[in-house]
């Protein structure tokens, strides 16, 4: 399947909302939904780096990446450290497996190229993203050090941000 990617619209919120809710199905969304409104309302809110898929005029998956921080610099604990953060990524159930998600993470991730930010990080399925290049954030010394968290990385060398924390 071979979706159409393109940056979200203000008229696909709603239609954005619902996809979410009914990809998560374990929770109906909600807290997705929500980081999705804070992403929006928080000026943090980088409208080529929304992208939504259709599937014959059909708004069928959704994924967002916005700029975070990460802490915990025992140098200057005051200044967090920017990056991006990937997610939520969301395919309705009935376009799931069939390489919509796929789409959409490669598609914002090529959209990258020359952004400040050295690395995006993300909480998610240890089998699933490190095919698209997502490493555990372990391997370059964040923390948490678990399956779940992981780093792409947008440079070579990311050694001075050993020790620093991913946002929860």
């Amino acid at each position: 399947m071979n979706p159409h990617i393109r940056p979200e619209r203000p008229a696909d919120t709603p239609t954005i909302a619902e996809v979410t809710r009914l990809a998560f199905t374990y929770n109906g969304g909600i807290r997705e939904n929500e980081m999705i409104g804070e992403i929006h309302a928080s000026g943090r809110f980088l409208p080529d780096l929304s992208l939504v898929a259709e599937v014959e005029g059909q708004v069928v998956g959704h994924v967002i990446v916005a700029p975070t921080e990460l802490r915990g610099d025992p140098e200057h604990p005051e200044r967090p450290r920017r990056v991006l953060l990937l997610g939520p990524l969301s395919v309705l159930p009935d376009f799931q497996r069939r390489g919509i998600g796929s789409a959409l993470i490669r598609s914002v991730l090529a959209r990258l190229g020359g952004r400040p930010e050295p690395m995006v990080v993300l909480w998610g399925h240890e089998d699933y993203y490190p095919r698209f290049g997502f490493r555990r954030a372990g391997e370059f010394g964040l923390r948490p050090d678990t399956p779940a968290a992981m780093v792409y990385p947008l440079r070579s060398d990311l050694s001075s941000y050993a020790g620093l924390e991913m946002p929860a």
